[in-house]
């Protein structure tokens, strides 16, 4: 299943690269964001860390369902997502494949937004080592819980508009715990922080594990 899975990420990686359309929306998306965010707030206001985490975090949110639903149109347009469901062990594959190419779609695009708006708000982190264990962990808690809601509506026609009401509800304790441990990164507060992180990497593993057990029953 792990080969399979490798596979997978490395074939969604490959067609992200030729067809780079998922990513450029994402990058997109979250730069506009953190510059209405700037306009919005005011330059004083948006420096905040509180403010600036949340909507880093809210904008990664809304890029990696975007991605991931882009992705699983191309999988429906020619049927390709039958063929490796088919497979033994597929529907296992199909899930991890997908969570781990969205994880480094995801980290591709924090890093460019993280820049952006450390470059546009003005932020310097206190702890930046912190900031980026924060983010890292941040990023391997989201794919699992979006893929996971683009498998359970990936028959439904009105998937555009399922997959984000179902994954929004599950993914608010990553986005609080995200937006606070990047937070405390930024004030300087590193074991507040890390045990934000902490439970970020708790959450990954937990909607990991479920969705490796409920998923090959849910394509059913």
């Amino acid at each position: 299943m792990i080969e399979r899975a490798m596979l997978v990420a490395r074939r969604e990686l490959s067609v992200e690269r030729s067809q780079p359309d998922g990513v450029v929306a994402a990058l997109t998306f979250t730069a506009t964001v953190v510059l209405l965010e700037s306009l919005a707030f005011g330059a004083g206001r948006a420096h905040a860390s509180d403010i600036a985490s949340g909507l880093y975090w809210i904008a990664l949110l809304f890029a990696a369902v975007l991605v991931s639903t882009r992705s699983f149109d191309r999988e429906l347009e020619d049927d390709a997502v039958d063929a490796i469901i088919a497979l033994p062990g597929g529907r296992d594959a199909v899930f991890a494949g997908k969570a781990i190419a969205l994880g480094a779609i995801l980290a591709l695009v924090g890093v460019v937004a993280g820049a952006f708006a450390i470059f546009l708000l003005d932020l310097a982190p206190a702890l930046p080592v912190h900031a980026l264990v924060v983010a890292a962990l941040g990023v391997i808690a989201l794919p699992p819980v979006v893929v996971l809601s683009s498998l359970l509506a990936l028959r439904i026609r009105a998937r555009a508009a399922i997959v984000p009401i179902l994954t929004f509800p599950l993914l608010v304790p990553q986005l609080v715990a995200a937006t606070q441990g990047t937070a405390a990164a930024l004030d300087g507060r590193g074991a507040e922080a890390l045990a934000w992180g902490g439970l970020l990497a708790a959450f990954a593993l937990v909607y990991t594990v479920l969705g490796l057990t409920i998923v090959p029953a849910a394509i059913e």
